[in-house]
């Protein structure tokens, strides 16, 4: 018996692990692809309007899981509270910025200076994991989630046209950049105790629910409302196409995840993200990897998989202390 749940446990992990690559894949799509085409548009705006559709999809599951809302106690309101206000509103308009100042041929950005500061995302939520949730994991995974990290800049920064000679520090993009990077990571961390306390699936649709709101009073205080009449067809078409992909769609796969995984290991697999960018960068736009980024993605991957293969189980302090 005890062996046939500890596989259970295994394959929960496993496709908790490739569950988060996966919503991460789908991220990229719309970091490299769907999101620079709105530029024009204001930031909250459109994740007001993303999210809008996105719970409209979800509100099925808002329904069905009726009794999980009444069941939740304050701290897992808080953890909802700090997920819809960082990761989802906030979070999104700061790298929404950061990439419009960086795509945005009047402003005097770098998308370099973008790239490494958002890329200190795991870092924050490997901290935050250690304190919050009290996630102490193998030794010997924190080796990998450095390495992995290590990867991914050496992937980003091998990219033709992005340097390290061009960042700078002082700038508008780059304070977005790095608030962006400590809400997305701390909302992982928050979004693990969140999920624990319910099913993903109410989960994301209250994520969405939450930050809707949270939007529509940020657009109404900030006046953004009145650019309503600027969005174009091609735009509405491209907000389906993010419910679909790398909104609500993308949300639903991460949490899925997130439940099955700790928030440390969720953290590490985000990081598909940068690979899967720089891979959809070579297939459809045909981008040459040089020989450092085809090294980075093969360390990327092998770290991914020695991840799994060794499943780091989480033990929190608070277990450690009733042990002891």
């Amino acid at each position: 018996m005890i062996r046939v749940n500890n596989t259970k446990r295994n394959i929960s992990f496993i496709f908790g692990a490739l569950a988060v690559g996966l919503a991460a894949l789908l991220w990229s799509l719309d970091g490299v692809f769907i999101r620079p085409q709105f530029y024009r548009l204001p930031a909250g705006l459109v994740v007001f309007l993303e999210h809008t559709l996105g719970f409209l999809v979800l509100l099925p599951f808002l329904v069905r899981g009726k009794q999980d809302i009444l069941r939740m106690s304050p701290g897992t309101w808080g953890a909802l509270g700090w997920v819809c206000i960082w990761g989802g509103l906030l979070g999104t308009l700061f790298i929404t910025k950061a990439f419009f100042a960086a795509y945005d041929p009047d402003v005097k950005t770098t998308l370099a200076t973008v790239v490494i500061l958002q890329k200190l995302q795991p870092v924050f939520a490997l901290i935050m994991a250690r304190l919050i949730l009290g996630e102490r994991l193998r030794k010997d995974f924190y080796l990998w989630a450095i390495l992995a990290i290590v990867a991914a800049y050496f992937l980003a920064f091998a990219k033709p046209g992005i340097r390290l000679a061009d960042i700078r520090l002082i700038d508008p993009a780059a304070g977005y950049a790095l608030l962006a990077a400590f809400a997305f990571g701390s909302s992982t961390v928050f979004g693990k105790r969140f999920t624990n306390a319910v099913s993903f699936e109410t989960a994301t649709a209250l994520r969405f629910g939450g930050t809707m709101i949270l939007a529509l009073i940020f657009i109404l205080l900030a006046g953004q409302f009145k650019a309503f009449p600027s969005i174009e067809a091609i735009h509405w078409k491209l907000l389906v196409l993010i419910v679909f992909t790398s909104g609500a769609m993308s949300m639903f796969i991460y949490y899925f995840g997130l439940k099955r995984i700790p928030a440390s290991v969720a953290t590490i697999f985000e990081l598909v993200f940068p690979l899967s960018a720089v891979m959809l960068d070579y297939v459809i736009h045909k981008s040459i990897l040089n020989a450092t980024q085809w090294i980075a993605a093969a360390i990327l991957l092998v770290c991914f998989f020695m991840i799994i293969r060794r499943k780091p189980v989480a033990r929190t302090v608070r277990e450690k202390d009733k042990r002891s």
